[in-house]
Formats: C-alpha cells, sequence, structure tokens
C-alpha cells in the first residue's frame, strides 16, 4: 500500500511517519495547543507542560515515544472524563446540553503531532473532492456545489432528485438561500 502513496521531497513516507517523535515536534505541539481548555483525568492541562517544559521535556518525551511506537497507551491515558455544558442559562431538557470529552493533555499532544506529521500527504493522497482536511478546501465549498447544481437543473430544465441529511446548523444557516420549491435533484435522473 505504501508503494501508491505519493511520498514527501525529503524523506519516504514510511520514514516521515515512523521516525522518533523529538522533543522539537512536542515542544511545537505544546505551544500550538490552546490555551485554558480543561484537563483531563489526570488533572495536567496543557499550562503545566509549558510552565513546566523544561523539566518535563525528556520525561514526555519518552512517554510520548513510549506510547507510539510500543503502542502502550495505558487505560488512564485513554480515559475520557464525559461533561455536559449547558447551551443556554435556562437548560431543562437534554437537548440543552452539549457534551464534551475532557482528554489527557499527553494523548491529545501525540495525536497532534500525528496530524502534523500527516498533514502535508493529505493534499495528494484524499480526493480533490474531498472538502475537509484538504489545504485549500473548506465545506462552504459543498453549499456552493449544491447551489449550481440546482442552477444547472433549472436552467437545463432537468429532473432531478434532492437529498438533505442532518447537517448542522451552521451548514443549515448557510443553505438557507436555496429556495424550498427546488427539492427535486442534484443529479439528473
Amino acid at each position: 500500500m505504501t508503494k501508491t502513496i505519493p511520498q514527501p521531497p525529503d524523506m519516504p513516507y514510511m520514514e516521515h511517519l515512523n521516525r522518533p517523535i523529538d522533543i522539537d515536534e512536542i515542544h511545537q505541539a505544546v505551544l500550538d495547543g490552546r490555551r485554558q481548555k480543561a484537563p483531563g483525568s489526570d488533572g495536567f492541562g496543557l499550562e503545566f507542560y509549558k510552565a513546566h517544559w523544561t523539566t518535563i521535556k525528556e520525561d514526555l518525551h519518552n512517554v510520548l515515544n513510549q506510547m507510539y511506537f510500543n503502542k502502550a497507551i495505558t487505560p488512564q491515558q485513554r480515559h475520557g472524563v464525559i461533561v455536559c455544558l449547558t447551551k443556554h442559562d435556562r437548560a431543562q431538557t437534554p437537548a440543552d446540553y452539549r457534551p464534551i470529552t475532557l482528554l489527557n493533555d499527553d494523548y491529545k499532544l501525540l495525536a497532534r503531532i500525528l496530524a502534523l506529521r500527516l498533514r502535508p500527504l493529505l493534499a495528494d493522497y484524499l480526493w480533490k473532492t474531498q472538502l475537509c482536511g484538504v489545504p485549500g478546501n473548506s465545506i462552504l465549498n459543498a453549499v456552493a456545489t449544491v447551489r449550481d447544481a440546482i442552477e444547472q437543473s433549472e436552467i437545463r430544465h432537468t429532473p432531478s432528485v434532492r437529498a438533505v441529511a442532518g447537517f448542522s446548523r451552521s451548514f443549515r444557516q448557510s443553505c438557507t438561500s436555496i429556495p424550498l420549491h427546488h427539492s427535486q435533484s442534484l443529479w439528473p435522473i
């Protein structure tokens, strides 16, 4: 499979992903993390890693490489705490709450490092029509595609069927300019 995956110019694909995690990568991942996020069950938030970087960097380096190479992620490191936050002041029903999962930061740091390693490969590996995860693409391109398809259907007087799945509120709000009487199709039958 790795023969079909494009390789970064400076390093073969597998070497790029499977090299040991270095301290500079970890430090960058710590610096890139968002501030004032709630810590996971271990109680160590990103601020702890930033404040004590010089003291903990070697130990964190060893822990993250052990997690990565030995697949030695303990149940405590994987443990997430689910907390329900209220969406507004008068929350009374389950729909008035938004659940979030608090994960430990060592686990999130490993995920961030792997995501940064994969990012340069995504544009070549994913389909050009992939709207998320490809640099330069946006989910908003999907709205434009839907509008264009409806317009072409109208211009050509082509019967079509439109299917709408459960989109989030923000996506629905961006589609409000699509007239409801066009609920036939995006694809000619």
